[in-house]
């Protein structure tokens, strides 16, 4: 099965020719992607291969994907928008000299066998990986790609030395951006942020979700779409769920908490329990077509304490849904300040979050306003074509220096 939303994208990107006519230097260029392992497809290797993808379709560029074991869903993915995926066994975590020999030889494969223009590496670990062996491959550029708000940095000297010395510095959020200059004392104009491009979805409700789940086409659905992690905060989200229903009378509320079953699982269970939330609340687990969830979905909650800009919001709103949330720069970000203004509520706080379900739990006109305006956010603001020219820029502008 296609992961959600790649398809979508093939089909809307085709026949728009010209849209990258300011970019033409890169028509035919050799593109490396560095972005894992390739049974592991999620949020930064889709984003990899959408701009993967318009390299290929728009400007003809011979792209590759460099990837440290595996044949799965990634790698079918990189497969089918025109690009090759290529294997080489190496342990992106290793320490000690034989690690360093390990990266030597991984370098003088890339410069003898592949040939790149361009080093594209996909989160922190790729990026450390990708980018001390860099300038010993022949290519003309490799950047440092910021895809959360911080996990696994440890500020130590290489990568102080990268952040120092790589052609340019890019993130996908804001949160990332103002971890790197704290971390790294950064002047703020050194890391570019590059927002995420999402896919605008096709599908349109058809009660899929809401008959496996036994939920009512009458009930008011809310979804988070995250896995089930501690700092993704799911007891705010339940507490306040569980006091909007007292201000609901009446109106049958359904909750959804949807993604994999992590290290939160058991306490969320818990305190379900003892909210009294039985047979309203619903844990599918994984689900690979998202654009189902969504497409059944009356209301997102998105309750993080600290993330970056959350796809899961993204793709919500691409939906032209309402989404409300934590009031962090991630969903600032996403909403915009004018929506995140009467949406979002302060992190932590479950009774100010259950005022806001419950207003528009009460208010579908108004709840169908903001569908639209994030809608026409996607589009303006987090269109691939916009993530595709971002990075096209930051790359020439990188190689000139």
């Amino acid at each position: 099965m296609r992961p959600a939303g790649v398809e979508a994208a093939e089909r809307q990107m085709k026949g728009a020719p010209g849209i990258y006519e300011e970019f033409e230097e890169f028509r035919g260029r050799r593109f490396l992607f560095a972005a894992g392992h390739f049974d592991y497809f999620s949020g930064a290797e889709k984003q990899a291969v959408y701009f993967a993808g318009e390299l290929v379709r728009h400007l003809q560029a011979d792209v590759k994907f460099i990837g440290w074991g595996g044949n799965g869903r990634f790698a079918d993915e990189v497969r089918r928008i025109g690009a090759v995926p290529v294997v080489y066994p190496l342990h992106p975590c290793g320490t000690g000299w034989s690690h360093y020999l390990n990266l030597l030889r991984l370098a003088r494969f890339i410069r003898r066998e592949l040939k790149p223009d361009y080093l594209l590496p996909y989160v922190w670990m790729h990026c450390r990986v990708i980018g001390a062996i860099w300038e010993w491959t022949g290519a003309h550029f490799c950047w440092w790609n910021q895809r959360d708000e911080g996990r696994g940095i440890s500020g130590n000297r290489l990568e102080r030395r990268l952040m120092k010395t790589l052609p340019a510095v890019v993130s996908n959020s804001f949160e990332g951006r103002d971890f790197l200059v704290r971390c790294f004392k950064l002047a703020e104009n050194r890391v570019q942020v590059i927002n995420n491009g999402i896919c605008l979805p096709t599908k349109q409700r058809c009660g899929t979700l809401r008959k496996k789940l036994g939920i009512s086409n009458h009930a008011v659905l809310l979804l988070m779409l995250a896995n089930l992690t501690r700092f993704k905060d799911h007891a705010t989200l339940l507490m306040a769920f569980a006091r909007a229903r007292k201000l609901c009378p009446g109106a049958d509320l359904q909750l959804v908490l949807a993604g994999s079953h992590g290290d939160a699982t058991l306490e969320i269970k818990a305190l379900a329990w003892d909210l009294e939330l039985g047979g309203r609340l619903h844990l599918p687990g994984s689900v690979s077509e998202t654009d189902e969830l969504l497409a059944d979905s009356d209301l997102v909650v998105h309750s993080s304490t600290t993330e970056g800009c959350p796809n899961g919001a993204l793709e919500a709103m691409a939906h032209g849904l309402c989404v409300l949330g934590t009031n962090i720069s991630g969903m600032r970000q996403a909403l915009g300040a004018d929506v995140a203004s009467r949406c979002l509520a302060k992190a932590g706080d479950s009774e100010e979050l259950a005022g806001l379900i419950a207003n528009f739990v009460h208010n579908p006109d108004e709840r169908a306003v903001h569908g639209k305006l994030n809608l026409e956010r996607i589009k303006s603001c987090f269109s691939i074509q916009r993530m595709t020219s971002e990075s096209l820029a930051a790359i020439r502008d990188g190689s000139a220096t």
